[in-house]
């Protein structure tokens, strides 16, 4: 992999970014210490569904934020992929978030899996471009989270799995043979952000935790999607719950 990463000062920041299309100042941007990051719209209403939230105005028209009531945390959507959650995560962080949370979706690759079943990812991968950027290394081909230790409790409780993902930020050249290779080495599923997420928390120095519902399979040289099935709503159902209780 070509090196990317320069320490040189950045031209564009997510300051002066925010400030500008909001025309707002950095306190009136401020945000609380914890975010929840989904992708899928109907997670989004799922969760505004359930709690007592706000939209907060400052934000509106650049990002849509909303902060629960009565928690110190708010609820946004990402665009998928890594430069998508970089960004984010980027800005969230510039303005007072200093623990995030995904909650995203995987394709399983290792026998055993099933659909619904939800993975707290320790560590991811890195098939993104996005952790060059960040990262001043280009040897260690894995990121891990140092947050994990205080979610394995949870995770126990749960009975969520966790383990190693591989983000591949190109959906469609998730080839047979690499498939074959990185489930012989433990990894459990394939998704699109968690290396780029965590590399990005990493280097703001911020905490970042995923959790993944196993939404497909690719087993025997075939996709098998799961997004209807019955197993995979409970899974849902699971991680929604876990959210509501622990996270939020």
């Amino acid at each position: 992999m070509k090196r990317f990463f320069d320490n040189s000062p950045v031209i564009l920041n997510p300051h002066d970014l925010v400030t500008t299309f909001t025309k707002k100042t950095g306190d009136e941007l401020t945000l609380p210490k914890r975010s929840l990051i989904v992708f899928n719209p109907g997670d989004l209403r799922h969760i505004l569904g359930r709690l007592k939230h706000s939209l907060v105005d400052a934000w509106s028209g650049f990002r849509s934020i909303y902060r629960i009531e009565g928690k110190d945390t708010v609820v946004v959507r990402s665009g998928f992929g890594g430069p998508n959650i970089a960004g984010l995560v980027e800005e969230l962080a510039c303005f007072g978030v200093e623990e995030f949370f995904i909650w995203g979706y995987c394709g399983g690759i290792k026998e055993g899996l099933s659909f619904g079943d939800v993975i707290g990812a320790k560590g991811a991968l890195r098939e993104d471009g996005v952790s060059y950027h960040y990262l001043d290394t280009d040897t260690d081909d894995t990121i891990y989270t140092d947050w994990i230790d205080c979610w394995h409790d949870y995770i126990n409780e749960y009975n969520f799995l966790d383990g190693i993902v591989w983000s591949c930020d190109a959906i469609y050249r998730e080839t047979e043979k690499k498939i074959k290779r990185y489930s012989r080495k433990g990894i459990l599923a394939v998704e699109m952000e968690v290396a780029s997420f965590y590399s990005v928390c990493s280097y703001r120095d911020v905490k970042g935790m995923a959790f993944l519902v196993v939404s497909d399979l690719f087993l025997n040289g075939k996709w098998n999607p799961g997004f209807h099935e019955e197993p995979f709503k409970k899974g849902v159902k699971r991680l929604s719950d876990f959210i509501i209780e622990n996270v939020i």
